[in-house]
């Protein structure tokens, strides 16, 4: 009987020093990034924010050449792979403070975007042999006061 128990002792002993197993438990999961694409127009002088630097016209009366305007720059930054178009409000008006006609385009009418800035220019005309209207006594006037000389691009994507 004490071999039995001893048998049994050192068969319990045996058992306890067996270091028990480790388990392990695996799950997978998706990462979901949802993306909202996006368009922005900023000029160069500005680096965020819809700002286009003005469209600016230097004309003489009764001038026999037509007058290209300058400035107009700014750019648009777009998601990666987004196509995107161009459209001005009004691209041609006669000003209503110096009575002048002009004619404005855009340089391109969309483009895809590229996550950089993408440089665009709004263009304008002005036709030559027009007279202009000046209520002022001083020798130069200017458009200040026209209610029709905001205008407005649109970038739809």
């Amino acid at each position: 009987m004490k071999k039995l128990i001893l048998v049994i002792a050192l068969g319990l002993a045996a058992i306890a020093s067996v270091p028990a197993q480790a388990a392990t438990a695996a799950g997978t999961f998706d990462v979901v990034i949802n993306l909202t694409s996006k368009c922005e127009i900023n000029s160069f002088a500005a680096p965020t924010g819809a700002t286009i630097n003005n469209v600016v016209f230097n004309y003489t009366s009764f001038q026999t050449t037509a007058a290209t305007s300058t400035g107009g720059d700014f750019n648009v930054r777009c998601t990666n792979s987004l196509p995107y178009t161009m459209a001005l409000s009004n691209s041609g008006v006669t000003d209503d403070a110096v009575g002048l006609a002009y004619t404005l385009s855009l340089s391109a009418a969309g483009g895809t975007g590229n996550g950089a800035n993408q440089a665009y220019t709004v263009n304008g005309t002005m036709a030559a042999n027009q007279a202009g209207t000046c209520s002022s006594s001083a020798a130069a006037c200017t458009n200040a006061a026209a209610t029709n000389k905001t205008k407005t691009l649109t970038i739809t994507y």
